[in-house]
């Protein structure tokens, strides 16, 4: 009876651990980190479709690290699982839409990395809370670009603006060409 009990628990135990460890771990299936050599793909798009009048959504983010020693990486991702496409609606306007919304959030942690990098800091506490700072300010400044982009461009729809801004962003991209590595390293002040 003990043994039946005590191979339950352990059983019960190796489920939960398994359950969480699943919630916890990084799926390196669903990121992708910006390459200026790779572009986007419909099969990078894995998500679900939402209800509403779209043919795909992005979604993405800037990751930042930093490490005690002044090491930082910031990272612009796309998530797969959470980036979809509606297959009868898509069409190849459409896909290059969707990598400039991924070159925006490059575009965005350039201006984040020039901004922690010209920054003086007096210790790691210092850098944390400044950078997270420079954090906010940076993804609110981009939510608005991206707003501005859909806007004009209609969603792709409006193909005269669509290309003035796949003109555009490459070129602002390229005018923060000194921030393309995504880890640097910044000193501390006494």
């Amino acid at each position: 009876m003990i043994y039946s009990l005590k191979n339950k628990i352990l059983s019960l135990s190796l489920f939960l651990l398994l359950l969480f460890s699943s919630f916890l771990t990084k799926d390196e299936d669903d990121i992708l980190v910006w390459e200026e050599s790779r572009i986007l793909t419909w099969d990078d798009f894995r998500g679900k479709p939402a209800k509403r009048m779209s043919a795909a959504s992005t979604h993405y983010d800037i990751f930042k690290t930093i490490t005690e020693r002044g090491k930082i990486t910031i990272e612009a991702v796309f998530f797969c699982n959470k980036s979809w496409k509606k297959v009868s609606w898509i069409n190849q306007q459409v896909l290059e839409h969707e990598q400039k919304h991924f070159d925006i959030v490059e575009l965005y942690a350039r201006k984040l990395r020039q901004l922690i990098s010209e920054t003086k800091y007096s210790s790691y506490a210092n850098l944390k809370t400044v950078s997270d700072s420079l954090y906010v300010v940076i993804d609110k400044e981009m939510d608005v670009y991206q707003d501005k982009y859909d806007d004009e461009t209609d969603a792709s729809m409006n193909g005269d603006k669509q290309r003035e801004w796949n003109k555009k962003i490459p070129i602002e991209i390229k005018a923060l060409s000194l921030y393309k590595n995504s880890t640097f390293t910044v000193s501390f002040s006494q």
